[in-house]
């Protein structure tokens, strides 16, 4: 039963670290819905199980960001500057959002993980692009700022990566979808870094938590999925330069309408 649960999260690991670099969701699409269904089966209490997958989802997606933003830079997929102006808010939404989500109950995290995939998937697919394209995006750090708060309140809310929500955010301001996926790769870094680290501080002082977890961390789920992520990360950051933009917003789309489907079917 070990050796099957390894592959699981071994497997996932690929899914995740591609879905990473072509698509710069960071994985949590994947992880999420994923551990939801597999930690019960290892003993984790049934209340636990939702905060525990998403503490877990944002620490893999440290380690896949990193590959991907890697990848992504040498390939000029990343708009720094962009980066620069979200950090403050990415950072402190990210540390709010794991606060929150920590006291939260099962169903609740998972209404929210679904409804904002199911919104995102739509928009994602359907919507336009912003007729006027923001191009000095070093002059307009406040409300960057507080876009980057927003999205890293979410992302770490459902452990899903700061990409699932801004990558389309950046995409509707003009840019490009590749540099859109390149840039939310490496913004969610950030929140992945303050998300995970808030969600192993929020469950220090918890009691009665599983073995092999630190905080609401998971550890052989968390090693298991790292393990492949960050060799198959690479790999979806060379795919898409690629593929169209077309392609890429579509592939998106039908990730997060699948995401929101499966968390609503687990309620």
């Amino acid at each position: 039963m070990d050796l099957m649960f390894a592959a699981i999260f071994l497997a996932t690991g690929v899914i995740a670290g591609i879905l990473a670099g072509f698509l710069g969701i960071g994985g949590g699409l994947v992880v999420v819905p994923l551990l939801s269904v597999v930690l019960p089966w290892v003993g984790i209490a049934p209340e636990k199980v939702m905060v525990i997958a998403v503490g877990t989802s944002l620490a893999t997606i440290v380690f896949t960001a990193i590959s991907s933003t890697y990848s992504h830079r040498k390939n000029n997929n990343v708009v720094w500057p962009a980066v620069f102006s979200l950090f403050p808010g990415l950072m402190f939404g990210a540390m709010l959002g794991a606060t929150l989500g920590s006291q939260m109950d099962n169903n609740s995290l998972a209404i929210i993980f679904g409804g904002f995939c199911a919104f995102l998937s739509i928009y994602v697919i359907f919507g336009k692009r912003y007729v006027r394209p923001v191009a000095d995006y070093g002059h307009s750090r406040g409300w960057l700022s507080l876009i980057g708060f927003f999205t890293g309140l979410i992302s770490s809310l459902v452990g899903i990566g700061g990409g699932t929500m801004l990558g389309p955010a950046l995409i509707w301001l003009g840019l490009e979808a590749r540099r859109a996926v390149g840039t939310s790769a490496t913004c969610g870094l950030l929140i992945a870094a303050f998300g995970s680290l808030s969600y192993v501080i929020n469950g220090a002082n918890e009691i009665n938590m599983p073995e092999y977890t630190i905080g609401y961390i998971y550890l052989p789920a968390f090693f298991g999925i790292i393990a492949t992520s960050v060799l198959f990360a690479p790999l979806g950051a060379k795919m898409a330069t690629f593929f169209s933009e077309r392609v890429i917003r579509t592939c998106l789309g039908i990730a997060l309408a699948a995401s929101a489907v499966k968390m609503f079917f687990s309620i």
